[in-house]
């Protein structure tokens, strides 16, 4: 099972189009979105580039103004938020989703050794490693708005393997 992962997209609705198109285009299952959407418009755009069948679940991150208006948004298009963190379990694997915004709660769902998977976003650098049986995902900023590059993160849940991808 592949699944997609983005953070930090901050309104860049061409950079979320092509990020939706790439999901659709490997045939990923579940597109997880790790916080910073900024503006409800981002869920549906979202949504349309990925096309409907495809699970969005998604989390806050420290730049969402108006959030009822996005959860009623979201709810339109399909778009699962599920507040400041997530917890799920796809293609057998348990997955944690948060943002990032504190160094001491991004560190204890990594160390809880609870999940298989941690994605969150928050610094804008694309990052990979394990921690114990824990694979740490940071996407990297889909927005490329401070690196000038804009990157996903394409996981495969069976092998347990990343690919950061660049649009």
């Amino acid at each position: 099972m592949l699944v997609v992962a983005l953070s930090d997209s901050h309104d860049n609705i061409t950079a979320v189009r092509k990020a939706g198109e790439e999901a659709r285009r490997r045939g990923a299952s579940l597109v997880l979105h790790a916080g910073d959407w900024v503006s409800p418009f981002t869920a549906k755009f979202l949504r349309e580039a990925v096309g409907e069948g495809v699970r969005i679940v998604g989390v806050w991150g420290n730049n969402e103004g108006e959030r009822p208006y996005f959860l009623e948004t979201a709810r339109r298009y399909g778009v699962e938020i599920a507040g400041d963190a997530a917890e799920l379990e796809a293609g057998g694997r348990r997955i944690a989703v948060y943002h990032g915004t504190s160094p001491v709660l991004l560190r204890a769902l990594v160390e809880s050794g609870i999940y298989d998977v941690v994605i969150y976003g928050h610094t804008h650098q694309a990052a990979v490693e394990r921690r114990g049986k824990t694979l740490v995902v940071n996407p990297g900023e889909l927005c490329g708005c401070l690196t000038g590059r804009s990157t996903y993160a394409v996981i495969d849940l069976e092998r347990l393997e990343v690919e950061l991808a660049f649009l």
